[in-house]
């Protein structure tokens, strides 16, 4: 049996480690550490050589990668249909001193030349920041509205890629990830010539960025959004009409997600929904129904595309032809199940006032104004009496899934939709049972940790470069640890000291300038 011959990739390696990492190695797989806005990243670059290897640089960053595929597309049968964009780049900045002491002048290149010596790891120490949002140039494309550019430059959440052991309820056509990219690069042979990466490796991290609670939906006439369901009830198949039951909601509060600890057992993110119930009766005679099974389940709805959204697809506009590049994929799971009983719900029977005492401060008093529609100031179904009941209904987000908050980037959003459906029970054995269904958008926020925002600004100085690295076309292909990022037309900014620095967000950045 022959020896293995070492290659260049056995002589050199490198390795990331965080500080949150176990202090001595072991052969388990590395955990995947969670961080949110404003979290600190901090760790090291761990360099070995078998053999004595010099170098001209070592490069740390911290990417953002959204990677999309649309089986549907027809595509051209030596590419695949799918794309990549690179929509973060933060660059850690290298003083001198962090390459240790055995440097060596430079060449015709003018710069200094490193060394790795045998049996003498070499540590790097980087620190990053998590932004609270991107740099307009990570935005470029055509876009519906300014508003729109706003959300696409929100920090989108770590989704996809099998990094946690629990589902994210995101198909395989799209993911969002971050990691620590380190890459060792060679000295170039002249002043002329480019530097080699002679070793890289990526450290993946997930990141659940703190969000804002938007404002709620407005439902239009023709949403597909269903706030407000009526169903007429008959006595039996054959029989007259028992009445109408409408059952009523309006947007809940987001579900926010607190900021990832570190024993990873947190609040549960929940939230409470009120149904209201009316009945109108056909005649004084009929009873309202008996209220039965209610359940509430939370759709999940990833829209993935391969070009640049243009608006914000949600519920409101999946019906339409969104675009040939794009899918979306859904997924339901179940929030409640239960058997409404009348002491939890309890019927109240309502006798209108009459309509000249409910009359609304702008009519006018005087005769000319004319008479008062007695028939559409009482309701939905006239002046008589009516039935009224209240139903809250409380919702927690189960623990066995990992979920990540409402967003919309460029390639990919994530929005929810609740699924409410309640039977009722007319009176009477042949009557049939009759199911109120109704659709209503909720969200689901980030939350930041308490302080740390205010603890950033306080600090010092700031290094930032943003990256649009464009649209790498329809094949993009597998980024392979992403070494292929080279060309980024990022932005320099500050001085480097001996201190390594945290970040800024861009838009402070922007004011700097």
């Amino acid at each position: 049996m022959g020896l293995l011959p070492l290659t260049p990739s056995t002589l050199r390696t490198i390795d990331v480690v965080l500080a949150s990492d176990p202090p001595t190695p072991s052969p388990a797989p590395k955990p995947i550490t969670s961080y949110t806005t404003y979290d600190d990243i901090r760790g090291h670059i761990l360099l070995t050589s078998s053999i004595p290897q010099p170098f001209s640089a070592v490069e740390i960053s911290l990417l953002g990668t959204i990677r999309t595929t649309h089986p549907d597309h027809i595509a051209p049968i030596i590419a695949a249909p799918g794309t990549q964009h690179v929509f973060l780049k933060l660059v850690m900045p290298l003083p001198p001193s962090a390459y240790g002491a055995n440097t060596s002048p430079g060449g015709e290149g003018g710069e200094d030349i490193h060394h790795l010596t045998p049996g003498q790891p070499l540590k790097i120490p980087f620190h990053f920041v998590v932004p609270a949002r991107l740099l307009p140039v990570a935005c470029k494309h055509d876009l519906e509205s300014p508003a729109i550019q706003d959300l696409h430059l929100q920090l989108p959440p770590s989704m996809g890629n099998f990094l946690l052991p629990r589902d994210d309820l995101a198909p395989e056509m799209a993911s969002v990830t971050y990691g620590i990219h380190a890459k060792l690069m060679s000295v170039p042979p002249s002043a002329t010539s480019y530097p080699q990466t002679l070793a890289s490796t990526l450290r993946k991290i997930h990141v659940v960025p703190a969000s804002p609670e938007a404002p709620p939906l407005s439902a239009g006439k023709d949403s597909r959004y269903i706030l407000s369901k009526t169903k007429s009830l008959r006595r039996g198949v054959f029989k007259g009409k028992l009445g109408t039951v409408t059952l009523s909601t309006t947007q809940p509060r987001a579900f926010c997600l607190p900021p990832p600890p570190t024993d990873h057992h947190g609040p549960t993110p929940s939230t409470l929904a009120t149904l209201t119930l009316r009945f109108d009766p056909a005649d004084a005679s009929c009873l309202p129904p008996r209220l039965g099974a209610l359940t509430a389940k939370i759709r999940a709805t990833t829209v993935h595309s391969i070009r640049p959204a243009r608006g914000i697809p949600d519920e409101e506009t999946r019906s339409s032809p969104y675009e040939i590049h794009s899918g979306a994929y859904s997924t339901h799971v179940s929030l409640a199940s239960h058997e409404v009983t009348g002491v939890a719900a309890p019927w109240t029977y309502v006798i209108p006032a009459p309509a000249y005492e409910r009359r609304d401060s702008g009519y006018s008093t005087a005769e000319s104004d004319g008479d008062i529609n007695l028939t559409n100031s009482g309701g939905k179904e006239g002046t008589g009496p009516y039935y009224t009941a209240t139903i809250p209904l409380p919702l927690s987000l189960p623990a066995n899934k990992t979920w990540i908050p409402t967003f919309h980037s460029c390639l990919v959003s994530r929005f929810y939709t609740l699924m409410i459906e309640l039977m009722v029970h007319p009176p009477g054995k042949s009557a049939v049972p009759s199911c109120l269904a109704l659709k209503v958008p909720v969200q689901v926020m980030g939350e930041g940790r308490e302080g740390r925002e205010e603890a950033f600004e306080a600090g010092g100085r700031a290094v930032v470069e943003g990256a649009a690295l464009g649209w790498e076309g329809e094949g993009g292909g597998d980024l392979e640890g992403m070494e292929g990022v080279e060309g980024l037309q990022g932005v320099a900014v500050t001085e480097a000291g001996d201190e390594l620095p945290g970040y800024v967000t861009p838009a402070r950045l922007l004011r700097r300038r």
